[in-house]
């Protein structure tokens, strides 16, 4: 980034050579002398374009860590850049942030209330929204900020003249929640959906939405089965919600397990390269018709549903899916509070009894909602719940509310004084010392390895990723091994390479992640992701050497863990 230094009292105008994809070189220029703060941008062969940085929404593609996508809200025209590290592109980013004033630079993070439902519908049609029962399930009035409907099981005749059922349950949902949301993105697989609505207020902070879909069904592509996903950022947070339906019938623990670990490989491919999409969000909600039983005999059970929390905590013990997550053979990491209600099948479809039928089934909390989040990030289950008013289906739909912090985006105190300060006090120096400041990291070991090679081994090597860092780093390759191990703490030594980072601030650092990516090295083909974890980087701003163990993470499983320690060293301090 350089700096221009005009002769008056002027706060300097920063200029940032960038290339935009099918044009080449251009220049952006931050002007904070005009009465509104101005972006210019110059292209090759195209006007000069003269943008006030109120209107220009700086979005961070999730795939492209030195790219910027400058959204001009009054134009409805993107234009995505490339800076020559990301340490430039967060400079930009935070004075447009800045100058607009759509950021404050405190409070450091925003409360964020979040509403999810999940009902497998029976294939039966919705009640209008103008009968109440869904305003029941969805209670509008509580002032959610986000809001995620997920159906399985949604096909059903048409009404109110649209064409397809997709159409009919997407505007049921969207004349629910009315004009106070705006649709943030919807996805189906077959009967499998899901849409996610945000307050309009937060219009300008959700960015980088993505979707995705993955079927499990017959032969692993029927989409009668699988899962559907929402992705994207709000502020600085990265949400993500997942609908799915997974294996029916009391017997099929295992396909269930399989369901959501091919689900997980599936929706992977919608993230960071060679990345588990478990591991890369701030804070994932995945909900649906998980179809886990109660192994317990039915009149029992029958009896239990009725006698309140006494009778369901009794219930709880024989429940599937508590047991699977106590084994960590699915859902790894993931949350879930005791569903203190009667389990949601096998319902009459008008009646809230559970009739006897043929096959005998088995009462269940087949329909579930989980979390799981990032170390350290705050996040609070306000409710957990099922909806008896809603009838139709043979399901009872269940709901789950959250209160988050979400973040905003960190200012670095660098920029704001780079953006205010005269020329007479401008610090010349701040960015470029914040440049040297870099992690050390040493004693860096693999634990228990997945093999991925035919020998029994592979040949790990480890990528280091974060928000915080100039660029992403690698180790050397070690060979032969489920247990390696690497040099370290120096510059120039091999092995473990010194991390640069943007900036040095202390909130800024802290409040970031430091995400390890293990792979294997291949000579002729791709390398192999192994598995990823990741750290919080509070408390190293003390200058001392931490320890560190975490879990690696992969395909739905644990696939080794990686310790070592880790030492901030900032530039010109010993």
């Amino acid at each position: 980034m350089a700096k221009s230094m005009p002769a008056s009292t002027e706060r300097p105008i920063f200029r940032f050579k960038v290339k935009e994809k099918g044009s080449g070189d251009g220049l952006l220029e931050v002007d904070p002398n005009e009465s509104v703060p101005m972006l210019y941008i110059y292209r090759p062969n195209k006007d000069k374009q003269k943008v006030a940085c109120t209107d220009v929404v700086a979005e961070k593609p999730v795939l492209h860590p030195r790219q910027l996508e400058l959204r001009i809200k009054s134009r409805n025209k993107s234009i995505t850049m490339q800076f020559a590290s990301r340490r430039e592109r967060e400079q930009l980013a935070g004075a447009l942030a800045y100058l607009s004033q759509r950021v404050k630079t405190s409070p450091s993070v925003v409360p964020l209330k979040v509403w999810m439902g999940t009902w497998n519908m029976g294939d039966a049609p919705p009640p209008d929204p103008s009968l109440g029962s869904l305003t029941d399930w969805c209670k509008i009035h509580e002032d959610y900020d986000i809001i995620c409907f997920t159906v399985q099981e949604c096909s059903y005749k048409p009404r109110h003249g649209y064409k397809s059922c997709e159409e009919d349950w997407f505007k049921t949902v969207e004349a629910l929640v009315g004009k106070r949301y705006f649709r943030v993105d919807k996805q189906s697989l077959q009967s499998i959906r899901v849409i996610v609505f945000a307050k309009v207020e937060h219009r300008d902070y959700v960015t980088a939405v993505m979707n995705k879909t993955e079927a499990t069904g017959i032969a692993g592509v029927y989409g009668n089965k699988g899962g559907v996903c929402v992705s994207f950022s709000i502020r600085e947070t990265r949400l993500c919600f997942v609908g799915c339906h997974l294996a029916a019938h009391q017997e099929n623990i295992e396909d269930r397990n399989a369901n959501y670990a091919e689900i997980v490989a599936g929706l992977t491919k919608m993230g960071w390269k060679d990345f588990w999409f478990t591991n890369e969000y701030h804070h994932i909600f995945w909900a649906g018709d998980l179809n886990y039983r109660i192994d317990y005999d039915r009149q029992k059970v029958v009896q239990l549903c009725y006698q309140g929390l006494e009778g369901w905590r009794e219930l709880y013990k024989y429940d599937q899916l508590q047991k699977e997550l106590a084994k960590e053979t699915v859902f790894i990491d993931f949350n879930e509070s005791q569903p203190l209600f009667q389990p949601t099948y096998k319902y009459d479809r008008q009646k809230d009894v559970y009739p006897d039928d043929s096959k005998k089934r088995i009462p269940s909390w087949c329909d579930r909602i989980l979390w799981k989040s990032m170390a350290e990030e705050q996040i609070v289950q306000e409710d957990y719940f099922a909806t008896q008013s809603v009838h139709g289906s043979d399901h009872r739909p269940v709901y789950s509310v959250f209160k988050l912090d979400c973040r905003n985006p960190y200012i670095p105190r660098s920029i704001i004084d780079n953006l205010n300060a005269p020329p007479a006090e401008h610090a010349a120096d701040v960015l470029d010392s914040a440049a040297r400041s870099c992690l050390v990291i040493r004693h860096l070991a693999g634990h228990d390895l997945e093999a991925s090679d035919p020998n029994g081994y592979s040949d790990p090597y480890v990528v280091f990723m974060s928000n915080v860092l100039q660029n992403d780093y690698r180790t050397s390759v070690q060979s032969r091994t489920l247990n390696p191990s690497w040099e370290g703490g120096g510059f120039g030594k091999e092995g473990v390479p010194v991390l640069y980072v943007n900036f040095e601030e202390k909130e800024y650092l802290e409040s970031e992640f430091l995400w390890f990516s293990v792979y294997d090295y291949d000579i002729s083909t791709a390398d192999d992701p192994l598995g990823q974890g990741h750290m919080r980087l509070k408390g190293i701003t003390d200058g001392l050497e931490h320890h560190f163990c975490v879990r690696l993470q992969g395909a739905g499983k644990t696939t080794g863990m990686l310790s070592g320690t880790i030492q901030l060293s900032l530039y010109g301090k010993s």
